[in-house]
């Protein structure tokens, strides 16, 4: 089954990252930590400002809301963003192996950012976490609606927007929402 595969392939990616991480000196973690800082300087803002969130991420766990039938939904700002994935609990689409290989894995979206760079001639996205839950949404999107583009807006189900926002926050709980499509 392909969704074991990719689980598997995860969990295997992780285990020899784990391996690599234990078996460097501490003197070699601290330099791999400094080299990540000045590659991706946002991963380390909130270290550094420790700065309180100031604006809006639920924790999970909390009670779901009414319109959400697989109870991992979180509050929304707009009505048209309070939108479940539909299926039954315990079952979440936020739960699924190819969610997390697909939307999540950061491999993967890093992949996605490099393809969509290299086409458009885009720039690296200074913040990291911005810049990965927006590869997120794009492949949440490509995933179940087959193609992006302008023109093409799609909501994002709730459950599936908060698994993404709590891998790759923002430092202040600042999140831009659904942007409807300007072409009508």
């Amino acid at each position: 089954h392909r969704g074991d595969e990719a689980a598997d392939a995860l969990s295997e990616r992780e285990r020899i990252l784990e391996t690599r991480i234990e078996g460097m000196t501490d003197e070699e973690r601290k330099d791999l930590l400094l080299k990540a800082g000045k590659k991706h300087p946002s991963l380390f803002m909130e270290l550094i400002e420790r700065v309180p969130h100031g604006g809006y991420h639920p924790q999970p766990g909390a009670t779901s809301p009414n319109w959400c039938s697989c109870m991992k939904c979180r509050e929304m700002p707009t009505a048209v963003e309070r939108v479940c994935c539909g299926r039954p609990p315990n079952s979440c689409q936020s739960d699924l192996p190819d969610f997390r290989l697909l939307v999540l894995d950061e491999l993967v979206l890093q992949m996605a950012q490099l393809y969509r760079q290299d086409v458009l001639a885009l720039p690296v996205d200074d913040d990291y976490n911005k810049g990965k839950r927006h590869a997120a949404y794009r492949q949440f999107i490509l995933w179940h609606h087959g193609r992006l583009g302008i023109g093409v807006r799609r909501v994002i189900p709730s459950c599936c927007v908060w698994a993404i926002r709590d891998k790759f926050p923002d430092q202040f709980g600042q999140y831009h929402g659904f942007v409807p499509s300007r072409l009508g």
